[in-house]
């Protein structure tokens, strides 16, 4: 049980680090269509106020820019070039059993790949923090927490999970 915990803590960590950056994908296309420049500079200007906020919330010194600048390149949710092609309906529904699960498992082992890359780099940041930049760190990224689940569970009532001072609660 104990490193089930940990497990979750860790991909949520991982999860929460982008999600204020990810929620603004919600407006883009679905996959396989490119975002519209319009569509790529909102992201880029709400990511970047996210990112100073952050920043200055943190007190960042001058000794840890370079920690927090490789911190942002590393878990900066970046759209590919090319997107992959985006199977239809028709397309998917055509696929047998077997081949579908494959098709998901190529896309869970993608997306564990990034987290895995983001809770490394993660990892590394809170570690040049003061204790008390990693209380603030800690708080900031409860937040995220908080965001996400809301967005994803409804208010936390009658749905099994406990998130604490969640709101509704």
């Amino acid at each position: 049980m104990l490193n089930f915990k940990k497990n979750l803590l860790g991909a949520l960590i991982a999860a929460g680090i982008g999600l204020t950056a990810m929620s603004s994908f919600a407006q883009m296309p679905p996959p396989g269509h490119a975002p519209s420049a319009e569509q790529q500079e909102k992201f880029e200007q709400m990511h970047a106020k996210h990112q100073a906020k952050l920043h200055d919330k943190l007190k960042i010194t001058a000794a840890q820019e370079e920690a927090w600048k490789t911190f942002i390149s590393k878990t900066m949710p970046v759209l590919p070039a090319s997107p992959p092609p985006h199977m239809s309906k028709d397309e998917w529904s055509k696929l047998t059993t077997p081949q579908r699960l494959d098709r998901m498992q190529e896309f869970e082992k993608m997306r564990q790949e990034h987290m895995a890359q983001r809770i490394v780099a993660t990892k590394e940041f809170y570690a040049v923090l003061s204790p008390e930049q990693q209380k603030v760190f800690d708080d900031e990224f409860r937040k995220m927490e908080k965001r996400h689940f809301m967005h994803h569970f409804g208010h936390g009532e009658g749905h099994g999970h406990d998130m604490g001072d969640a709101p509704g609660k």
